[in-house]
């Protein structure tokens, strides 16, 4: 239905058409008894014109426009089974029926061109043609966060995820407004923003923890990674510098505060560390999951484009 969709918006609008027609003008016999033997009825050219364009259509037709991350092994000739929930969503909201393609990625293997075999009420599988895309490092930041309450949680994973992030840490602070996190749900989401991304990796979502465990962790994991922890106080250097001079890389961390911002105590236990670099992003006071998101695009872009500089 695409491809016959596409086609009537060229005819609609005329640009093959009026080439035709000018080549047509110039080229063809103008004495119909010159042109015996040729087609003399230009609607007859116009209809295998459209033929043409249709065919054209259908062989380079682009990339499915479904994607789904499996966790289960991707190889040509494959058969895949995904899960209910996966089913449901190509079955019953997708519409999505026997030789339809769908493209899937699993973290590991890249992404593939897969087409339904069968899918019904009760299950789906698909078989797999072709890589479309081989895998590469996806090394974003890993973001630190203050849990937050309401719909901005769900939503900051969400954007977060879209903007490359690696590794989301729920963390437990003083003034945090929202204690209870639902990580399965937030992972869900995690991986929905992937699929509709286009990323080929899913970031990982660790369970809440505690400020002082957080941070006992990342020292033990990634001592050399600068953790940069977003100060509303000011006075500290902007990160967008301290990415474009190479102190710290797409590939670092970033701690936001929670609603109510880090505490004196809090604050007392970050300086005392030497991968913590406190950074600024300018002189407004920013919500923690606009504070996260803003931090995020600018460790996504800067360093790439000083290292291309350099």
């Amino acid at each position: 239905m695409r491809e016959i969709m596409l086609v009537v918006q060229l005819l609609r609008d005329g640009f093959f058409f009026k080439c035709f027609h000018r080549w047509y003008a110039l080229h063809w016999p103008r004495n119909q008894h010159q042109a015996s033997g040729t087609f003399h009825s230009f609607w007859t050219l116009r209809f295998l014109l459209v033929l043409a364009a249709l065919a054209t259509v259908v062989i380079s037709s682009p990339a499915p426009s479904i994607r789904l991350h499996t966790r289960q092994p991707l190889a040509a000739s494959s058969l895949i089974s995904l899960e209910e929930s996966q089913r449901h969503y190509l079955f019953s909201v997708m519409r999505a029926r026997a030789g339809d393609s769908v493209a899937l990625f699993n973290g590991q293997d890249g992404e593939w061109l897969a087409r339904i075999s069968t899918i019904s009420k009760s299950s789906v599988q698909l078989s797999l043609q072709s890589q479309l895309r081989p895998q590469r490092a996806e090394d974003g930041a890993t973001l630190l966060f203050g849990v937050l309450k309401g719909a901005r949680l769900p939503m900051l994973v969400e954007k977060a995820t879209e903007l490359g992030v690696s590794q989301l840490q729920p963390v437990l602070m003083q003034h945090c407004a929202a204690r209870a996190v639902n990580v399965p749900r937030l992972q869900a989401i995690a991986v929905e923003a992937a699929e509709q991304s286009g990323r080929l990796t899913v970031p990982s979502m660790g369970n809440p923890l505690p400020l002082k465990a957080a941070l006992q962790k990342w020292s033990e994991l990634q001592p050399s990674r600068a953790l940069c922890v977003c100060d509303e106080r000011g006075g500290s250097r902007l990160i967008g510098e301290l990415a474009a001079s190479g102190e710290v890389e797409a590939n670092s961390g970033v701690l936001i505060g929670p609603e109510g911002g880090f505490s004196s105590g809090e604050f007392g236990l970050l300086r005392e560390l030497d991968f913590v670099s406190f950074v600024s992003l300018g002189p407004q006071i920013l919500r923690a999951e606009t504070a996260a998101l803003a931090s995020l695009a600018v460790l996504n872009v800067i360093p790439r484009c000083a290292t291309k500089v350099r």
